[in-house]
């Protein structure tokens, strides 16, 4: 069971670094409440925008439904999970002739497994709880074991969820 935190998390941007709502709010283009921009074309603010000191106060900011946002994510891999993600990346490219990135083929998968999320759960639940192993040396086969029961999992609600059938853009299946 975890431990109950003594003091409250840190709020500087690195203890931010992977909260994807931090991340949007960065990026985003400030607008004002009648939904025009707070930024003129030239780049000045507009005035009622202006803090103080004349930095942008912060404001809630609204995107257009349309508007893609990608978030960067990263992951850490071992070595065995490096070179598997390298080969189907490779397989993926020479397959379909394409320049597939990395980033491509996880988006693809996830789409994938998203179809497959009811089942997983019920794999999951069937597994039951699992402890968490120390990343600490010493602790590779335990490590090597909990992955090896989640791939089983992944592997199982993936194999008994309904075939995957991807819409034509006629509205055909």
């Amino acid at each position: 069971m975890p431990k109950p935190l003594r003091e409250p998390p840190p709020s500087s941007s690195v203890a931010r670094f992977l909260d994807a709502n931090a991340a949007a709010r960065a990026v985003a283009t400030p607008t004002l409440e009648s939904g025009r921009p707070a930024v003129s074309p030239t780049g000045t603010m507009h005035p009622s925008t202006q803090g103080l000191n004349g930095t942008a106060p912060q404001t809630s900011v609204t995107r257009p439904a349309s508007e893609s946002r990608n978030i960067k994510r990263e992951f850490i891999l071992s070595t065995e999970a490096d070179e598997i993600c390298t080969e189907l990346v490779a397989l993926l490219r020479r397959s379909t002739g394409t320049r597939l990135s990395s980033s491509h083929v996880m988006r693809g998968m996830l789409k994938g497994i998203a179809t497959c999320m009811e089942t997983l759960e019920h794999e999951a639940r069937r597994v039951g709880r699992l402890r968490l192993p120390s990343n600490a040396r010493g602790n590779e086969l335990q490590r090597e074991e909990f992955e090896q029961r989640l791939a089983e999992t992944f592997i199982n609600g993936i194999r008994t969820a309904a075939a995957y059938r991807r819409r034509e853009p006629d509205g055909g299946a």
